[in-house]
């Protein structure tokens, strides 16, 4: 039996209580542990009525396997940009390679940016001043909005780096503001509060685009956190694309790739996409299917046990002919920067950031990947 069907039949033989203290331990984002306690609260009442039904051990697997994700871990300290150097000095011998390389990584750990511009959208007065007063204080820009329309006004008239919108607000409500910054501004960032916050709304503000999503009362730790990650994102995001690493040789890859993640203190993973033949193997089966389970991709995050290790994908100029499927629209959900953050796995459902990943691939020929991946790719040759 594979990884995930070991795991699966251990989550599927806890009790309530274990299960219970795992979630209290996940660090799971505010909406996702909601659907968690949502579904632990509907299987206890399964239990009662039919105890070992089928279902009852899909749901037992299920939030088990959610709890077991590492939502916010982290493996990574400080990187040491000059022992990356040094590796490639070393074991590169092209200059433009390793300036490529170097660039590329110091473009994703350079914390440059200086007084960003945030949109604050409230009808409330109250609320508008607390969160400019907050902002402020913190030395950003703060643009504010008492309606919908208004907000959408200022982000056609002003550079808005990251919005900041309560959910009911009349006509044009918070979710309306997420969708017109998702599309005409990509590279704006969206936080979502409310105080009426259900799981429903959450998912959907995360699947529509949100990078976070807040309850009131606001705590003001939870709000400067998680201004500082979307704006970090932002900016980490609009200087990179994907490396892709070039040449003959798989074992060169993968040794170099393994000694910048030791010297980037990030888990490696590799995985090369020749194995995966199908859409489920990378994204997952949904949990309506007989053999329900998670792709590939959010398997090996689950087995390094962190959010933001190295990950590689060998064989990228040759894996799509063998692929029964969408081969390029698949990855693209993964690793494009604009659309990773909410990377959705068939079998979680929920949204799982993927852009603290540092994504790297291997082809012997670039020049076969398929469009649209290809344009993402920072190509080096090795």
């Amino acid at each position: 039996m594979d990884d995930f069907g070991e795991f699966n039949k251990r989550l599927r033989s806890l009790s309530i209580q274990e299960l219970k203290q795992m979630l209290a331990s996940a660090g799971m984002p505010t909406d996702v542990k909601k659907l968690a306690d949502t579904a632990l609260e509907a299987m206890e009442a399964l239990v009662t009525v039919s105890p070992g039904d089928s279902k009852h051990l899909t749901a037992l697997g299920y939030i088990g396997y959610l709890a077991s994700l590492p939502w916010k871990k982290s493996a990574a300290n400080k990187p040491d940009l000059q022992g990356v150097e040094t590796i490639l000095n070393k074991h590169v011998h092209d200059q433009g390679s390793r300036r490529k390389i170097l660039e590329h990584l110091s473009g994703m750990f350079k914390d440059d940016y200086k007084k960003p511009r945030i949109l604050v959208v409230d009808d409330e007065r109250i609320a508008l001043e607390s969160l400019t007063y907050i902002l402020e204080r913190e030395d950003y820009t703060v643009v504010t909005a008492r309606s919908g329309a208004e907000a959408i006004d200022k982000l056609k008239t002003s550079d808005i780096d990251l919005v900041i919108t309560d959910l009911i607000m009349g006509e044009i409500d918070g979710t309306a503001i997420i969708q017109e910054t998702i599309s005409k501004y990509p590279g704006t960032r969206v936080i979502m509060i409310t105080g009426y916050a259900t799981v429903d709304t959450a998912v959907q503000a995360l699947r529509m685009g949100a990078f976070h999503y807040i309850e009131k009362p606001v705590r003001v730790d939870d709000l400067l956190s998680s201004v500082k990650d979307a704006l970090r994102q932002k900016y980490s995001n609009g200087k990179r694309n994907v490396l892709c690493f070039e040449g003959p040789s798989r074992e060169a890859h993968i040794s170099l790739g393994k000694m910048i993640a030791i010297a980037l203190d990030r888990k490696f993973i590799n995985m090369s996409l020749s194995e995966m033949k199908v859409e489920s193997e990378v994204i997952g089966l949904g949990r309506t299917a007989e053999d329900a389970r998670p792709g590939r991709i959010i398997d090996e995050i689950r087995l390094a046990g962190a959010a933001d290790p190295l990950f590689m994908l060998e064989g990228l100029d040759t894996a799509a002919g063998d692929f029964s499927g969408d081969f390029s629209s698949v990855l693209m959900e993964a690793l494009s920067p604009l659309r990773n953050r909410n990377f959705t796995d068939r079998y979680l459902d929920v949204p799982f950031d993927l852009s603290g990943v540092i994504f790297i691939v291997t082809a012997e020929d670039a020049e076969n990947i398929q469009s649209p991946l290809r344009d993402i790719l920072e190509v080096v040759k090795l």
